[in-house]
């Protein structure tokens, strides 16, 4: 049943998510009978979503699965023209493995609109592929096969640990940007993100795209440890964020506004229209959808929320990404 704040709110996004949300599970069992689905229309697209993920049946019938196809259908939606499929190999980082074949596998008849990550675990590194021409032969393989960027980066290592220095190298190497996962328990750091810092002297010509709690709770300054586990930080931003310091130091450096994303610039809505603008150029777009039953997303009213400007919009929400993905400046 769609909720009361979506018909009273007159918010048109939040009634159509819904709504489509409610569509959706009908089109999942049974997409003869989903008029919604039946035929493509032209569409004006909005953005390039870098963040999304596809699920396996055994995630649940109310979960998942998210297939290429459900993927398709749910960017139309929404107004996204192309996403990024992010596999999660790491045992923390999901509740089972979404692995780079899948990935690769799952979009392949869909390469227009669904762009493929690649990941590998860095414990490999010590196991089985343990010299650099082994990494950087894997990596070159799944790029051959049309991956576009590395991650979700997401294992449960000081982001500075050797085995990720080596995937870095790796990835700086065959020039395949990094999306990594922040917090207490993925790619761990202290506030003001000294083990980030550490990465990007070393590999300045890597891309990294940061993401998750403790990355975007680094957005205000006299932070704690505990602070980079917390998902949505309430209240002003105070100054000094380690995120300003480290954008404004290291050129290669990029922010993934998806999950708490959203929330880290809506908290402290001057704070975050002058953030937003201020890094119009290394901001991206995205979700993070990786469930059936998601369906809020705060990025889809963010822009209007700040009152973005024409050219902001379109710079975080489809041109950094095309930029970095696919090597298009236009």
């Amino acid at each position: 049943m769609l909720s009361e704040h979506a018909m009273r709110s007159g918010n048109r996004r939040a009634f159509l998510a819904q709504s489509v949300g409610a569509s959706m599970g009908v089109y999942l069992a049974s997409p003869q009978i989903c008029p919604v689905f039946a035929e493509r229309q032209p569409i004006d697209y909005t953005y390039w979503d870098t963040h999304v993920h596809l699920t396996h049946a055994w995630y649940g019938s109310d979960r998942g699965p998210v297939t290429a196809d459900h993927l398709l259908r749910w960017i139309d939606i929404h107004r996204i023209e192309r996403a990024a499929v992010l596999p999660l190999v790491s045992p923390e980082s999901f509740w089972y493995p979404i692995s780079t074949d899948d990935v690769l596998r799952e979009t392949a008849e869909h390469r227009d609109r669904l762009i493929p990550f690649c990941a590998i675990d860095p414990r490999t590194v010590e196991s089985h592929l343990t010299t650099p021409a082994e990494v950087e032969g894997m990596l070159k393989r799944y790029q051959d096969a049309g991956a576009r960027g590395f991650g979700e980066h997401k294992a449960r290592l000081p982001i500075n640990a050797p085995p990720n220095l080596r995937l870095y190298e790796a990835c700086s190497k065959v020039q395949l940007p990094v999306l990594f996962h922040l917090d207490n328990a993925a790619n761990m750091d202290q506030p003001g993100l000294p083990g980030l810092e550490d990465v990007l002297r070393q590999f300045p010509q890597l891309v990294l795209i940061g993401h998750g709690k403790g990355w975007w709770s680094s957005i205000a300054g006299g932070i704690q440890q505990s602070d980079l586990q917390v998902g949505y930080p309430k209240g002003p931003v105070a100054p000094g964020g380690a995120l300003d310091r480290l954008l404004a130091t290291y050129p290669n450096l990029y922010g993934d506004l998806s999950s708490s994303g959203a929330h880290a610039l809506l908290r402290d809505k001057p704070f975050g229209k002058q953030f937003l603008e201020r890094w119009s150029d290394r901001l991206l777009f995205g979700t993070d959808y990786y469930d059936l039953q998601q369906q809020t997303f705060l990025q889809f009213d963010l822009f209007d929320e700040l009152d973005a400007s024409p050219e902001v919009r379109v710079k975080v929400g489809i041109r950094n990404a095309r930029r970095l993905l696919i090597g298009d400046s236009t």
